[in-house]
């Protein structure tokens, strides 16, 4: 997410005043309880939709950041196939519908060639295409996915309260003991002090709501996938912060005032996402 772990150079109340503006915490609490509503209330096809919809505005943002100067089909076409695999994903219909997205993508990297007079350039705006098909297309839709799960909401949920805790505890912790630097060239202000105190918080969560909800799930296991979610969540932000110092742009959009695109809002479920996925998958037989 777009939260950032800072160091102490002031007082505590003072970084949180300047950190977390008005609009931040309006437009949070008009948008997190109807969302958190639906996720909670609605049937999966409504979790389905918004994930489309995040992949939509998403996908536009990215390649607006790493294709400034491209032409307006390049950027339609990676929106497009985006959506395609996010949709197939979610249906769960990868074994006869992959090998012809893949055959589209193939033919689609053959027009570019055959259209273009720089190689060069051409390869290098299909690179950016198609990560950016994977990265969003791919990744987000395992979100979804948890939520067909026979015990779905339960499991989205415990995806997002752990994760956020991690990005908040992550903050705090940075703002009052951050001295060490994480990775100053990607993201300046991280530091190793706001790492561990997100996976913490993380972990304090993920307890309490197991407690409360998942109590058939043993501690150790509990622990284990906070911490990975954690961690991959802290990925997934680091990865977006590598493509806004590339584009030297603060945020991925303006899409939702004070927090930026959506690409700010849903990095750190990317990697976090897929992995719950897939270890539910493997832990937890049923499915849909």
């Amino acid at each position: 997410m777009n939260s950032e772990i800072r160091n102490p150079n002031s007082e505590f109340n003072g970084v949180i005043l300047k950190e977390i503006s008005k609009k931040k915490i309006l437009t949070g609490s008009l948008l997190v309880p109807p969302i958190l509503f639906l996720i909670v209330v609605g049937p999966p096809a409504v979790l389905s939709l918004m994930v489309l919809l995040a992949t939509f505005f998403g996908l536009r943002e990215f390649y607006t950041l790493g294709l400034p100067n491209s032409k307006g089909i390049e950027r339609l076409s990676g929106i497009t196939l985006g959506l395609v695999l996010c949709f197939v994903i979610i249906q769960g219909d990868l074994k006869t519908i992959l090998p012809f997205f893949a055959l589209l993508l193939l033919l689609l990297s053959l027009l570019f060639l055959v259209r273009s007079q720089n190689l060069p350039s051409t390869t290098s705006t299909m690179g950016i295409l198609l990560f950016g098909i994977l990265y969003i297309g791919f990744l987000l839709p395992h979100v979804a996915l948890i939520r067909y799960r026979a015990e779905g909401r339960v499991w989205v949920l415990f995806l997002i309260v752990t994760v956020w805790a991690g990005d908040i505890f992550a903050f705090l912790s940075g703002s009052l003991f951050g001295k060490h630097k994480l990775y100053p060239k990607i993201s300046p202000n991280k530091t190793y002090e706001g790492l561990a105190g997100g996976m913490g918080g993380s972990i304090l969560v993920a307890l309490l709501y197991r407690l409360c909800f998942i109590p058939g799930m043993g501690m150790e296991l509990c622990i284990l996938v906070a911490v990975a979610l954690s961690v991959l969540g802290q990925v997934g932000d680091f990865t977006e912060s590598m493509l806004k110092r590339s584009a030297q742009v603060k945020d991925s959009g303006s899409l939702i005032p004070g927090h930026g695109g959506m690409l700010d809002r849903i990095d750190s479920f990317l990697f976090s996402a897929p992995f719950l996925h897939y270890f539910l998958l493997s832990f937890l037989k049923e499915t849909r």
